[in-house]
């Protein structure tokens, strides 16, 4: 068997955004390793006197260039390290580290090292006792990294400590003063938007934000980009029910009351359809403005009915829709769908219905990343989004060797017409290896698809372990085992994510045989969307320079290639040339290519979507900053809102205007966010017209950012006067309430698929909609004819 041919060389030697030329870092390394050859025979206490010395320079002089300090400071951390630890650092840890002090985005491989690598940057960061957050995966990679690191922080004379969601404000609030802070993105995400809304100092939990290292970057910083985090409260009451219209929709006829397409993720009434709908519910016209929360209930009923599938989509879970992220294969909490959507799915599962409420504010990641002066991020798989990382964050991607060269065997994908075939392939092989003893992890797409694939593979008489979304609270325990001599483990995404499987365990049992089988052998049952998360799967094997093999077997109905209709785009007379005809070499090859189409779509998609919220963040800051003024100077700015004759009014209600100030801002903001929401949901529309919808969007932001000032401006000075001219009078006779409650979770935008016809709205000169990567992969086959008409058998 030949080798899979990686294309990480030709995408080295091609992309500006990737930093190989690691020379000046060798110099800064030689420079690290001198200086640390000097603090060998130094006692602890001179060590820590050292670090001392460091703070107070630091500390003292304001304009100090920290990367002044990096060989001294880097070479005391190595050194902690070795006595604290007893772990070495390698130098590609530190040339690591170097590159983070650079503001760069790390490349290391799985089992490297990154959790100490990171702490090289951070502990010179700290120096200034401004804050550094390093950014985790989970929580449970928070917990385990702070306390794993710690006592080399706290030898070295700084604070560390980690945030977790169950933690309370007070809690928080002194663990974010601390000189280091692990913690999630989404959770510091919140907090961030819970300080936004707060009407108390005391409600601050946060500093202002210094210095960010995110791990597993990929993940945090480009899958989970296009989903806000949200903070609601005040839920919205509605007269309908849910769970009625969902026994409705049951009832409707799939070949008459609706047209749906599964894999286009597109599904409304019929004719027929909507006149059923008018008698049950009776309404003269479901399609009129009167009946709009009607007729938007049906269609989500519709779209979570048939669009959105159970062990595929999301789980049921204590009872409650647990969403499963696409690209791990994990439960994601607190994640919802918007707009009612997630009300409907609950209603479809006969489940209680969770309030969903109005949003008071939102961020999205990549927008939470921006309010850091500086950040660096470190993943395993970067170089395939090297160019993304840098329009959105600024960061250059900077590759570190391995210390040793992985021994890992890629070998090709092995393509299958259909389903059946694969997977009867799949048994076999993991079979005919299980005989030898082989440890085998296979990776799947889905929840369902791990539990279909074991069943078949327990009906040969092979016992496999099982890790989904549904039992990822043992995770650790089995992915702890997945090295083991004859351990078959059969598991989305997730495994291991932030985690190592190690040859034989944490034991090491029949480590020589293991080896000599070949190490651990993963085996992908589909191509993704990202060849990203194909390279995340294989790295679970060959870690630290240890054996190991992976292999793809595809099929031509696998999801990624019915979703986007890939067979189906190349011209009938073509169409049985992609089947049997041709060999696998032409297969793969067009395999590739049209993944990275997706992959430049989806870049695309993700930008279009930056371009839309850019203003609207610049709009943010804007009201975020006046907002903060009034919080924490209130008492003073409210004489700018008072009258001349009536500037000594009482400090107590001087108070009860400064909260009639805050809610104003809230209130208006809040308005301000649902009118742009509706906008987005029909902007699109605006091409057909040949307007450009990007333009349009800004326009219309804009005028509605002057209206939500000049408003905020009128009703405050308003209800002041009516305060002034009524003393007796509360702020709820005003309508100034603050909310009884507020609850965070994460939008899913784009619960049907990528929606690249819909959302890539930027050319002003398109008048219809077209489907633009049918015509991008017809191109590609047109390019690969030639060879294909060579390759027939």
């Amino acid at each position: 068997m030949k080798a899979f041919v990686k294309i990480k060389s030709f995408l080295l030697s091609n992309n500006s955004s990737i930093q190989n030329d690691l020379k000046d870092y060798e110099k800064i390394l030689i420079d690290v390793n001198n200086h640390h050859s000097q603090l060998i025979k130094k006692t602890d206490n001179e060590l820590q006197k050292l670090s001392w010395s460091l703070i107070k320079i630091v500390q003292n002089e304001n304009k100090i260039n920290l990367d002044d300090l990096l060989a001294s400071a880097f070479a005391l951390v190595k050194e902690v390290c070795i006595r604290q630890l007893n772990i070495t650092p390698f130098d590609v840890q530190i040339l690591g580290a170097i590159g983070l002090q650079k503001g760069n985005l790390i490349e290391m491989q799985t089992g490297e090292g990154k959790t100490i690598t990171a702490v090289f940057s951070a502990y010179l960061n700290a120096l200034t006792k401004k804050g550094v957050h390093i950014l985790t995966f989970n929580d449970y990679l928070a917990k385990r990294d702070a306390t794993w690191m710690s006592p080399i922080f706290e030898f070295l004379g700084l604070s560390v400590g980690f945030i977790s969601a169950e933690m309370n404000k007070s809690e928080k609030k002194k663990l974010y003063k601390c000189d280091i802070t692990y913690a999630t993105a989404k959770e510091v995400g919140f907090d961030y938007l819970r300080s936004e809304v707060a009407y108390d100092k005391k409600e601050l939990v946060l500093r202002p934000f210094h210095y960010a290292i995110v791990d597993e970057a990929d993940a945090i910083l480009i899958d989970e980009a296009r989903n806000p985090l949200v903070l609601a409260g005040d839920i919205i009451k509605t007269d309908l029910d849910f769970y009625n219209i969902a026994r409705f929709i049951s009832t409707l006829d799939s070949k008459i009351d609706f047209l749906s397409d599964e894999y286009s993720r597109n599904i409304f009434l019929t004719e027929e359809g909507v006149l059923k709908a008018e008698k049950e519910f009776n309404v003269a016209n479901l399609l009129t403005d009167v009946n709009l929360e009607l007729n938007s209930a049906i269609n989500l009923a519709l779209q979570a009915k048939w669009l959105l599938k159970k062990d595929v989509d999301y789980i049921i879970k204590n009872k409650e829709i647990k969403l499963i992220d696409e690209f791990t294969g994990r439960i994601v909490e607190d994640r919802k769908w918007r707009n009612g959507l997630q009300t409907s799915v609950e209603a479809k599962e006969n489940l209680e219905i969770n309030k969903e409420g109005t949003i008071l504010n939102s961020i999205t990641l990549p927008n939470l990343l921006q309010q850091y002066p500086k950040k660096a991020a470190m993943t395993a798989t970067a170089i395939q989004s090297s160019e993304e990382f840098e329009y959105f964050y600024g960061l250059k991607t900077v590759v570190i060797q391995p210390n040793k060269p992985s021994k890992r065997i890629d070998f090709r994908d092995v393509i299958f017409e259909s389903k059946e075939e694969k997977n009867k392939a799949i048994v076999n092989e993991v079979c005919e290896i299980h005989k030898t003893g082989q440890p085998i992890l296979v990776g799947t797409l889905t929840v369902k698809e791990s539990e279909v694939l074991a069943n078949y593979i327990r009906d040969q008489g092979i016992w496999c372990e099982i890790l989904n979304a549904k039992n990822d609270e043992y995770e650790s325990k089995i992915i702890s085992k997945a090295g083991m001599l004859n351990a078959v483990t059969i598991s989305t995404n997730m495994a291991g994510r932030g985690t190592d499987i190690i040859l034989g365990g944490p034991g090491k049992q029949d480590i020589d045989q293991i080896i000599k089988l070949g190490g651990l052998y993963v085996i992908g049952t589909n191509r993704h969307e990202s060849s990203r998360v194909d390279w995340q799967l294989r790295g679970r094997s060959g870690r630290q320079g240890d054996v190991g093999m992976s292999r793809f077997f595809v099929s031509l109905k696998d999801d990624l290639m019915v979703k986007y209709n890939i067979v189906d785009s190349f011209p009938k007379k073509y169409k049985n040339i992609i089947k049997k005809k041709v060999k696998e070499k032409i297969k793969r090859e067009l395999i590739d290519h049209i993944q990275r189409v997706i992959e430049g779509q989806m870049f695309d998609l993700r930008r279009s979507l930056y371009n839309y919220s850019e203003l609207v963040e610049k709009q943010k800051v804007i009201v975020k900053d006046e907002r903060l003024r009034i919080l924490t100077n209130g008492i003073e700015i409210t004489k700018d809102y008072l009258p001349m004759m009536i500037k000594n009014i009482k400090l107590r209600d001087r108070y009860k205007i400064q909260e009639l100030i805050l809610f104003q801002y809230d209130f208006y903001w809040s308005r301000h966010l649902d009118y742009l929401s509706e906008l987005r949901e029909g902007i699109h529309l605006l091409r057909i017209g040949g307007q450009n919808p990007l333009r349009e969007f800004q326009k219309n932001v804009d005028a509605s950012f002057k209206t939500l000032l000049g408003n905020i401006d009128f009703e405050t000075k308003k209800k002041i006067k009516c305060l002034i001219e009524n003393p007796t009078l509360e702020l709820s006779d005003l309508g100034v309430t603050k909310p009884s409650s507020t609850w965070t979770y994460i939008v899913n935008d784009f619960p049907f698929g990528n929606q690249l016809g819909y959302m890539l709205t930027d050319s002003s000169n398109i008048g219809f909609q077209v489907d633009l990567l049918s015509l991008i992969i017809l191109a590609i086959f047109k390019v690969f004819k030639k060879k294909i008409k060579k390759e027939i058998y």
